[in-house]
C-alpha cells in the first residue's frame, strides 16, 4: 500500500465549464422568472408566501446546510483528528428530534418571521422590545456575516486549488454571482434553487466518492494503509476516540479526543443557539404549509443531513490520506520579523535582529503537485527558531482529489459546489435582511409603508451584509476555527431558548442574560485568556480547547440566566395567555394554563419522547450502520437493525401527534368561528 500516490494536477476542460456556466445561467434565469411575485410584499420575498409542502421545505434545509465549505471541513477533521471528530455536528441530531416532534409545530402555530419576532410575542413589555431589537441587530450583522465568511472563505479554497485565483478576486466573482439572482427572487429563488442544488450537491458528492474510492483500491487498501500507520490509523477510522489507561473514574483514562466527545454528546447538543430549531430551520417551517408539512420537512432533513451524506465526504477524506500525505510543517530557521510575503504566496523573507534576511520558498510537497501550503504567518509577526511558517491545508485535500473525475464529471462536481456555495450564501443573505427589515427597519425606523418598499429595503441590506461577509472572509484562514468559534459564541444561550418554550418564568431578561454572557466570555476567552487553563483533557499544555471553552461558557451563560430568572419578578401570567393559547406548548405553565380553561390540555409527552428517542435511533443507526459497512465492521448490521426499529417508532408517533394538531386546529376554527356567528346575530 503505497503511501503516496502521483497524480497530475487540476485541468477544467471546456465541457466542464460549459457545465458550471449552465447552472449559473439557471440560477440567473430563476431569479428573472420569480421576480415578480417575489416582489410582492416580505411574506413573499422572505417566507414565498407560506405555501410551501414538505418535500421542499425538508430539501432546501438539506441544500442550505451543505454549503461549499462542509465537504472541505469534514475532510479537515477526519484528516487531522478521525472520524469520531464528526460528533461534533452529529450530535445536533438531538435537538433536531426534538424540532421534529416538538418546536417546529410550535413555531408554526406561533406564525412569526424570525426568532426575534417571537421575544415580543412570547415575553411582552420593554425588555421584549429591546431584545427584538438585539436580535435583529445581531443576526443581521454578526451571526449571518460569519457564515457568510466562512462559507466564502472555501469558496476562496476551492478557487485556488482549481482556478488558481487569490482570495480577493475570488471573493469578488462569488459576490456578483449570487447577487445577480438572490436579490430578485427572494425565498422563491432560494427554495427552487435549492432543489436544483441538491441533486446537483448528491451527483457530485457520489461521483466523487465512488470514483476516489476505487482509484486509491477501495476498503482494502484504505484499511491497510491504516493498519501501517498504527495508532494513528486506528485513530482515524475509529467512531469514538481511544480511552487511556485505567477505569473511566481515572483520569489518565480521559485522553483529549475522548473527552472531547464527552462534551458534544453530553452538553453541545443541547447548548447551542438551534437546540429549538434555529434561524434556517425556523424561516422554513415559517415558509410550509402548515405545522404538519414543517415538522415532516423537519423529518426528512435530518435523515438526510446526518445519515445519508456525511459518509461521501468520509470516503474521500479517508482516500485521500493516500494520495496528499499530511507533509511536514515549514518552520523558520531563524528568530525575527516577517518583512515580506511574495505576491504569489510562494517565498517569505525573515530578517534576523542583525538585519541579515533568510528567504524561505514555499513549493508544493509529494502529492500536492500545484497547491502550495498555506502560509501561516503575516507580515510584521515575530517567529522564533523552529516556528511553524507554512503547512499542508487539510481541507484543500477535498479539491485535490478532484483530479480523479474525466472531463465533463468533473464541471458537474464544480458546479455542484458552487451551486452549493451560493445555495448558502442566497439564504443567509436573504434571512439577514429578514431580520433587518422585520426586526429593525420596520418595526422601529419606519412603518406604515406599502410592501413594495420593504422588499426594496430587503435588497438594499442584502447588498451591505454580504459585502461584511466578505470583508471577514478576506482576513480569515480556517473554516474549522471560525465553525467551532461560532458554537461557542451563541451557545449559552441553548438552554434558556429551550427553557423558554417549556418553563412560563423565563423572561426577556433571561434570554439577554445568556446571549450577553455567551457572546463576551467566548470572546474574552478567545482572544484575550487562553492560556494557563487546568481543565485536564479540555486544556492540553494549558491551552483551552474548543470543547473547554463551550463548557465554560455554557456554564457560566446558563447560571447568569437562571439567577437573573429567580431573582427578578416574574412576569404576570395574565399577560402570557395570548401566547399560550396560540402555541398550547407543554411543559411548567401551570399559572398560565389556570387561566386558560378552554385551551385543551394535551397529554402527549409519552409520544413526544418515544418519538424523540425514535427518531434518534433511526438517525443514528442509519449513521452508524452506513459508516461500518463502508469500513467492512461486522456490527453494520445491529446498527441498521436499530435504524429499522427506529423508524417503526417514529412511523408510530409522528402522524399521531400531527393528527392531534389537525384535530385541535379544525377545533379553534369551528369555535371560532361559531363565536363570529353568535356576535353578529
Amino acid at each position: 500500500y503505497p503511501p503516496v500516490m502521483q497524480i497530475d494536477t487540476i485541468a477544467l476542460t471546456t465541457i466542464d465549464c460549459l457545465s458550471v456556466g449552465l447552472y449559473v445561467t439557471l440560477a440567473i434565469g430563476v431569479g428573472c422568472f420569480m421576480r415578480k411575485r417575489a416582489s410582492g410584499d416580505t411574506d413573499s420575498f422572505f417566507l414565498a408566501g407560506r405555501k410551501l409542502p414538505w418535500w421542499v421545505v425538508g430539501t432546501s434545509m438539506i441544500a442550505t446546510s451543505f454549503a461549499a465549505d462542509t465537504p472541505l471541513v469534514v475532510t479537515g477533521w477526519v484528516r487531522d483528528g478521525g472520524i469520531w471528530r464528526n460528533w461534533l455536528w452529529w450530535c445536533f441530531a438531538v435537538g433536531g428530534m426534538l424540532t421534529v416532534f416538538l418546536f417546529a409545530r410550535y413555531w408554526r402555530r406561533l406564525g412569526v418571521m424570525t426568532q426575534a419576532e417571537f421575544a415580543e410575542l412570547r415575553y411582552g413589555g420593554r425588555e421584549a422590545t429591546a431584545l427584538r431589537a438585539s436580535l435583529g441587530f445581531f443576526h443581521s450583522f454578526l451571526t449571518n456575516p460569519i457564515v457568510l465568511c466562512w462559507v466564502m472563505l472555501a469558496a476562496a479554497k476551492i478557487s485556488d486549488v482549481l482556478f488558481d485565483i487569490d482570495k480577493v478576486t475570488s471573493l469578488g466573482i462569488s459576490c456578483v454571482i449570487c447577487l445577480s439572482y438572490s436579490l430578485m427572487s427572494g425565498f422563491w429563488g432560494v427554495a427552487i434553487t435549492d432543489l436544483v442544488q441538491f441533486l446537483l450537491a448528491m451527483i457530485g458528492a457520489i461521483a466523487l466518492a465512488t470514483i476516489a474510492w476505487d482509484a486509491v483500491g477501495g476498503q482494502e487498501a484504505i484499511l491497510g494503509h491504516m493498519a501501517q500507520l498504527g495508532d494513528r490509523g486506528t485513530e482515524i477510522i475509529g467512531f469514538l476516540p481511544s480511552p487511556g489507561e485505567g477505569s473511566w473514574l481515572d483520569p489518565t483514562y480521559w485522553t483529549v479526543p475522548l473527552a472531547a466527545v464527552a462534551v458534544y454528546l453530553g452538553i453541545s447538543w443541547w447548548a447551542t443557539y438551534g437546540v429549538d430549531g434555529g434561524p434556517v430551520v425556523v424561516q422554513r417551517i415559517a415558509a410550509s404549509k402548515s405545522p404538519a408539512h414543517g415538522s415532516i420537512g423537519a423529518l426528512w432533513y435530518n435523515i438526510a443531513h446526518y445519515a445519508l451524506r456525511p459518509w461521501l465526504w468520509i470516503a474521500v477524506a479517508l482516500a485521500s490520506l493516500l494520495v496528499v500525505p499530511m507533509g511536514e510543517p515549514l518552520v523558520s530557521p531563524v528568530e525575527g520579523t516577517v518583512v515580506s510575503i511574495s505576491d504569489n504566496k510562494d517565498r517569505v523573507s525573515i530578517a534576523d535582529a542583525s538585519g541579515a534576511l533568510t528567504e524561505m520558498a514555499i513549493t508544493s510537497p509529494e502529492g500536492w503537485a500545484g497547491v502550495l501550503p498555506t502560509i501561516r504567518v503575516k507580515e510584521k509577526d515575530i517567529v522564533k527558531t523552529d516556528s511553524v511558517i507554512a503547512s499542508t491545508d487539510s481541507e484543500k485535500a477535498y479539491v485535490v482529489m478532484f483530479r480523479y473525475l474525466p472531463a465533463g464529471l468533473l464541471g458537474i462536481v464544480v458546479a455542484s459546489l458552487l451551486a452549493a456555495f451560493m445555495s448558502t450564501i442566497d439564504t443567509h443573505v436573504n434571512l439577514a435582511a429578514s431580520y433587518y427589515v422585520n426586526d429593525l427597519h420596520r418595526r422601529f425606523f419606519v412603518s406604515n409603508r406599502k410592501a413594495e418598499y420593504y422588499v426594496w429595503v430587503a435588497r438594499i441590506a442584502s447588498i451591505f451584509i454580504l459585502l461584511e461577509g466578505a470583508l471577514l472572509a478576506s482576513i480569515s484562514t480556517s473554516i474549522s476555527d471560525l465553525f467551532t468559534f461560532f458554537l461557542a459564541f451563541l451557545g449559552g444561550v441553548g438552554p434558556i431558548y429551550m427553557m423558554r418554550w417549556l418553563w412560563w418564568r423565563i423572561t426577556a431578561w433571561s434570554e439577554i442574560t445568556a446571549m450577553v454572557t455567551s457572546s463576551v466570555s467566548t470572546t474574552y476567552i478567545t482572544f484575550a485568556a487562553n492560556e494557563n487553563w487546568s481543565l485536564g483533557p479540555l486544556s492540553p499544555g494549558g491551552i483551552i480547547s474548543a470543547e473547554g471553552r463551550i463548557l465554560i461558557v455554557v456554564s457560566l451563560s446558563t447560571l447568569a440566566a437562571l439567577a437573573v430568572t429567580l431573582i427578578k419578578r416574574p412576569r404576570d401570567p395574565a399577560k402570557l395567555v395570548p401566547f399560550y393559547q396560540r402555541v398550547r406548548p407543554a411543559g411548567f405553565w401551570g399559572p398560565v394554563r389556570a387561566l386558560s380553561p378552554e385551551t385543551p390540555v394535551r397529554h402527549e409527552g409519552f409520544m413526544i419522547v418515544a418519538g424523540i428517542i425514535g427518531g434518534l435511533a433511526l438517525v443514528w443507526g442509519l449513521t452508524l450502520g452506513l459508516g461500518a459497512l463502508l469500513l467492512g465492521n461486522t456490527w453494520s448490521a445491529l446498527a441498521m437493525t436499530i435504524s429499522f426499529i427506529g423508524a417503526l417508532v417514529t412511523g408510530w408517533t409522528l402522524p399521531i401527534l400531527l393528527r392531534e394538531d389537525e384535530h385541535l386546529i379544525d377545533h379553534e376554527t369551528s369555535t371560532s368561528k361559531n363565536t363570529k356567528d353568535m356576535k353578529n346575530t
